[in-house]
């Protein structure tokens, strides 16, 4: 199957700055994180630094110096899109993908009203746990994701909770765990942080697991866990341990709703005048949710609510921007130990950044508290400058900017320059067509050069029509010879030279004057719940058995306190059904044709149109088998395999490939291979990539000698 090109493994490469004196005196200003930190706090600033060299030092830092102990740092880029290609690089520098941590912001702007993201808020649990618990050395953050506010440190357990096979526990006491940990239950697992339970069936996605698991009881053992995939809830292959944390950065506190109360009151300056309506209204949603337990989620999941098992996820609706102060008063920042490294990626930058944020912050504000929807004495959205400006000065710092000066320090003291003498690659004008006559002069310097590319064929032709053949590789097992070259199949961001260690970094940036694009992780819901979340009053849906509907409502009934929620159907006339949650799988969206007639309960309407559509459906699906019998006995043309040229036209796409646009083109070329007409249709929504997937088939057509028109 298709897959992703693996980061290369460069973890050998960082260690040999540790010898060198420039990083001796680098880590004489810094100290060790253990070291004791005076009250201006330790910090260095160094100018002149090629974006490629500055995760290259951080990753050589990371892995300590000499007789030093591996050193823990978080990375601060002015946005998202800078951090992800930072954690791309540290994580080939350190080649170990799980020793560096993403900290993403939540999308939401300061008070903004919009729904949580569950995917979201859970990957942020996942990243804070990961760097609480060690295993990543690296927590690479925006200003964005430092400054929101978060959970508290102690909500991040030091031992996240484990499940194996063979482990005893009761079916309702994992379900106790699971709402203390903030899982929402479900009908159908389809993101983070949910759970649902089949009869003897647990499904689980956990916050850092990036597939949900299927765990299967005998008892009260664990028999087998799978992990499956939410689309087709088909499993995938067995597991034999998973680790379940928070799922959630908003949690009931431990006082319960109450303590929600007591902390809007003990605001400062917060008098006796009664809140906003719509805080109101938002405080007695939380305490809704909480009071009814797992209230019309437990009902989805099987789960009978009991006192001891109240959901510990809060329903913040679209509140949660607007009262994450007042929820969560600790912020990113606060996860971050004293001693810890801050690596500041271009410091005025970052600067900036923060400003616009409070800024933006601030403006909306004081629209809020002009209409009346927020209390002038309401806490800030954000870490305030202050405390933001006071962390950084008493905390162990490193400023990296690439222009020729660096600022003063954070905290005073003299910059260290261009410490390094790093410099970005010189090449010739003629780059890729000189390429080996500029690598031999580099290793008659005795330089160790590496090329890393995304062409990495390509340039292997290159270099052996230039007499200097060079294979390819993507790990690096030992330290290079001085005079050696290397090729790596993969390319990072930037490249650097003339550094004391005598390395010599050429990325794609400088041999084609551009890096392939590194599509963001999605954070997205896996599978959207478009009926049960997304419904409202007047929508029109299909029951399986009755026809078309109205949807009125969800509501509560039942006798002797079993009580279940329910869909409120109306149809024709005064007709009326109450679907009970567990069968939403019973009704879909009508979209057909405008103002359509509701069905009549009991009528044989509905019937007749059912038999109608199947007799249409049998002898559309006689047509097709007809159609595909042809085809298949026909004899087509069978293109030939992938030439260099293919290979090339790739590569030179912008953007690197989604496993979803890997998967498409290699069925697509299995197809234009096998000799038979292709009949393939490519479906994605806008902007996922379905040009770039025909744009390959066209030019394999055109290298099999045939010609392509596009419509």
């Amino acid at each position: 199957s298709p897959r992703a090109r693996r980061l290369p493994d460069l973890h050998v490469l960082p260690p040999l700055l540790h010898q060198t004196g420039s990083f001796g005196a680098l880590w004489q200003r810094l100290g060790a994180e253990g070291d004791p930190l005076p009250p201006a706090g330790r910090h260095a600033a160094l100018a002149a630094v090629p974006h490629g060299a500055k995760t290259f030092l951080a990753g050589a830092i990371a892995t300590g110096g000499g007789a030093e102990a591996p050193q823990r740092l978080c990375w601060v880029a002015r946005d998202a899109e800078i951090g992800d290609r930072v954690a791309e690089e540290l994580q080939a520098w350190l080649g170990d993908p799980e020793a560096v941590a993403v900290l993403e912001p939540r999308t939401a702007l300061a008070y903004e009203r919009s729904e949580m993201v569950r995917d979201e808020t859970a990957a942020r649990v996942a990243a804070l746990a990961a760097w609480h618990s060690g295993r990543a050395r690296v927590l690479v953050a925006s200003v964005q994701a430092l400054l929101q506010h978060t959970l508290d440190p102690e909500e991040i357990p030091a031992q996240p909770r484990r499940l194996r096979v063979g482990a005893r526990v009761h079916q309702d006491e994992l379900l106790r765990e699971l709402l203390a940990l903030g899982y929402d239950p479900v009908t159908e697992v389809a993101g983070r942080g949910e759970f649902a339970r089949r009869g003897g069936l647990v499904d689980v996605f956990p916050s850092a697991a990036p597939l949900p698991i299927r765990i299967e009881m005998f008892g009260d053992e664990i028999d087998s866990m799978r992990v499956f995939d939410p689309a087709d809830q088909r499993s995938l292959r067995p597991i034999e341990e998973v680790a379940l944390l928070p799922a959630s950065e908003f949690l009931v506190p431990s006082g319960g709703p109450a303590e929600l109360r007591v902390r809007v009151a003990r605001l400062p300056g917060r008098g006796s005048a009664a809140l906003p309506e719509r805080l109101v209204a938002d405080l007695a949603r939380f305490e809704e949710g909480v009071h009814a337990g797992t209230g019309a989620l437990g009902a989805r999941s099987g789960h009978v609510h009991d006192i001891a098992s109240a959901a510990r996820a809060l329903d913040t609706g679209d509140a949660a921007e607007v009262w994450a102060a007042v929820l969560c008063p600790a912020t990113g920042l606060d996860h971050i130990p004293a001693g810890a490294l801050l690596v500041l990626d271009e410091p005025g930058e970052i600067a900036d950044a923060a400003d616009f944020l409070w800024r933006q912050a601030e403006e909306r504000r004081a629209e809020l508290v002009a209409a009346g929807d927020l209390p002038k004495e309401w806490p800030e959205a954000y870490l305030p400058p202050r405390t933001w400006k006071s962390r950084l000065l008493r905390g162990r710092t490193l400023e990296l900017t690439w222009e020729s000066e660096a600022a003063r320090p954070t905290g005073g003291g003299t910059a260290m320059g261009d410490l390094f003498g790093w410099r970005e690659p010189a090449l010739p004008p003629a780059r890729t067509g000189r390429l080996a006559e500029t690598v031999r002069a580099w290793t008659a310097d005795g330089d160790r050069v590496v090329l890393a590319s995304d062409q990495a064929l390509r340039l292997a032709d290159l270099l052996h029509e230039q007499g200097l053949p060079t294979g390819v590789t993507d790990r690096l097992s030992e330290v290079p010879a001085p005079g050696t070259r290397t090729l790596i199949g993969r390319s990072l961001n930037g490249g650097f030279a003339g550094g004391p260690d005598g390395l010599v970094l050429v990325t794609d940036r400088e041999l084609f004057g551009s890096v392939r694009v590194r599509r963001p992780k999605a954070l997205r819901r896996v599978v959207p719940r478009d009926v049960l979340e997304r419904l409202v009053r007047g929508d029109l849906v299909v029951h399986i058995d009755h026809g078309i509907a109205r949807y009125e409502q969800m509501l509560r009934r039942g006798i002797d306190g079993q009580e279940r929620d329910y869909l409120e159907l109306s149809f024709a006339g005064t007709d009326k059904i109450y679907l009970p949650v567990e069968q939403i799988n019973r009704i879909s969206r009508y979209s057909g044709g405008e103002d359509p007639a509701l069905s009549k309960l009991g009528g044989a309407d509905w019937l007749r149109t059912k038999q109608r559509v199947k007799r249409a459906v049998t002898d559309l699906a006689k047509e097709l088998l007809e159609i595909y019998a042809a085809r298949a006995a026909a004899p087509g043309f069978a293109y030939p395999e992938d030439t260099p040229w293919q290979q090339e036209l790739e590569a030179s796409f912008p953007y690197e490939e989604t496993l979803d646009q890997l998967r498409a083109t290699a069925e697509m070329k299995i197809d234009m291979e096998a000799g038979r007409p292709m009949d393939r249709l490519v479906v994605g929504d806008v902007g996922y990539g379905k040009t770039e997937v025909a744009l390959r088939g066209v030019f394999k057509a055109i290298q099999g000698g045939k010609q392509v028109a596009i419509l």
